[in-house]
């Protein structure tokens, strides 16, 4: 178990809150005492860093903003005191159309952000895309897959009917390479979410650089996540835990499992069941 916990890190949906949900009573009470506490507190999301992301603590009536966020699985790098947000290995543009066009058989929906949320390019209007719109007001444009690959990104979010899951992860296998990797983010009813980008990319590398910028060490850090993309994360804190709605494959990684989910105020209660409850 961490002794000195100085910076706490972070997923969103479905770690912090439920997606595009407010946080529960426990983990908005906790995120205070920390940082009444003087512990930096930051996110670590896919998605792109923006006005979006850094409203969050508003949003869920925080009284403190942010001290760092890492966004496109650690591709993404805010922090207070520096306003413009760091950016690590871009996938080349001429990678991201290989990958739509080896994805090209497949009933899919490719989308990638090019100014965050206020430039999004997507292959087609779908039930994902039009709840974004609403949700995080995106500026979306449709179009092929030359249009998606006009600029070099941080992703390619790949969103695939679960009836074709196999065939797909077959086809990337077959044709795997250095340049890119492959991530699964999320699963909602029979649609799941793949995502593309640079290999050296990952949420713990954008903690490790935060760390290293701000003289931290990893083992002064907690990190909560629940899916495969929060693995790096969680084994780059001193302390991982993994929420009780996490993957099967994330929960094996972790330092701890919390007895709650994030619809039961998970990571509050472990934060004071296990941690200021035990000082």
């Amino acid at each position: 178990m961490i002794k000195d916990i100085k910076v706490f890190v972070a997923d969103i949906d479905g770690t912090l809150a439920g997606k595009g949900e407010m946080l529960m009573p426990k983990t908005k009470a906790a995120l205070e005492k920390m940082h009444n506490d003087g512990i930096k507190i930051g996110v670590a999301t896919g998605r792109p860093i923006d006005s979006r992301v850094l409203s969050k603590p508003k949003q869920w009536g925080l009284p403190f903003d942010f001290d760092f966020a890492i966004g496109m699985n650690g591709g993404d790098l805010w922090q207070q005191g520096n306003e413009s947000i760091q950016h690590f290995y871009l996938l080349d543009k001429k990678v991201v159309r290989e990958i739509l066009d080896m994805l090209s058989e497949f009933d899919i929906n490719a989308i990638v952000y090019e100014k965050g949320y206020d430039r999004v390019a997507c292959l087609r209007l779908d039930e994902f895309i039009q709840d974004s719109m609403k949700r995080n007001q995106s500026i979306v444009e449709v179009g092929d897959n030359e249009r998606l690959a006009r600029f070099d990104t941080g992703k390619i979010e790949v969103h695939c009917l679960g009836k074709e899951k196999e065939r797909i992860l077959k086809k990337i296998e077959k044709n795997k390479s250095d340049a890119w990797t492959v991530i699964q983010t999320f699963a909602i009813n029979d649609v799941f979410t793949i995502e593309f980008l640079d290999p050296r990319i990952n949420k713990g590398l954008g903690l490790e650089k935060y760390l290293k910028e701000n003289n931290f060490s990893l083992d002064q850090v907690i990190g909560f996540g629940d899916m495969e993309n929060d693995i790096p994360l969680l084994e780059k804190s001193g302390w991982g835990v993994c929420l009780a709605n996490g993957s099967d494959e994330t929960k094996k990684v972790a330092d701890a499992v919390t007895d709650y989910t994030v619809a039961e105020d998970g990571l509050g209660r472990y934060l004071e069941d296990h941690i200021f409850n035990q000082k």
